[in-house]
């Protein structure tokens, strides 16, 4: 029986980023697929060691490095949209790793602070995570992360610029059904001809 190759057994190849001729050549893709397997590390050590989920730990530590936030800000600053940082704050709450206080005059406004278990968590998290970013890096020479540093500066504000530019018209649909809601009206358009 044939074995599949796992995505971390096949080569990889510098991608031609300049002329992209496959999803391969394509900067989301690489990203994505870099963030793979550097999340699973980070998941696994999170969740086997220290009983958090990755998204738990990245409120913690942006917490840990910008102070007190709302949850909308903590929303914005990460991966994870509003819904499921409601969810996450709530988990971090039941396990007395953060605090939530009220902004006085708006008691539908809070601010979310660490308490001293999720100081404490972070303070051991957060070298094992540095090992991980380490394990990453290994492969860089001091110029080349000099480098990758400068570079993902840029693409962050190209980023950025592309994003407020109109480039992708409109957000996603998601509540309405998304792209399956599109698929659907195609496939009745399609038996309607």
């Amino acid at each position: 029986m044939e074995q599949i190759p796992r995505p971390s057994d096949l080569p990889v190849d510098e991608p031609n980023l300049t002329c992209p001729e496959s999803i391969f050549d394509l900067l989301n893709f690489r990203i994505s697929e870099l963030l793979g397997i550097s999340g699973s590390l980070v998941t696994r050590l999170c969740e086997g060691e220290f009983g958090v989920t990755r998204e738990e730990w990245q409120f913690v530590a942006m917490l840990a490095g910008l102070g007190t936030l709302s949850p909308a800000e903590l929303a914005a600053r990460t991966t994870v949209d509003r819904s499921q940082c409601s969810r996450a704050l709530r988990r971090l709450q039941a396990k007395q790793l953060i605090h939530r206080e009220r902004v006085p005059g708006d008691a539908r406004r809070a601010r979310i602070g660490l308490t001293e278990g999720g100081q404490a968590l972070y303070a051991r998290v957060f070298p094992r995570v540095v090992q991980v970013h380490a394990a990453m890096l290994s492969g860089l020479d001091e110029a080349e992360i000099e480098a990758l540093a400068r570079c993902l500066r840029k693409l962050h504000e190209a980023a950025e610029t592309a994003s407020r530019s109109g480039l992708v018209a409109g957000p996603a649909d998601r509540r309405s059904g998304g792209s399956r809601s599109i698929w659907q009206a195609k496939a009745a358009a399609q038996a309607r001809a």
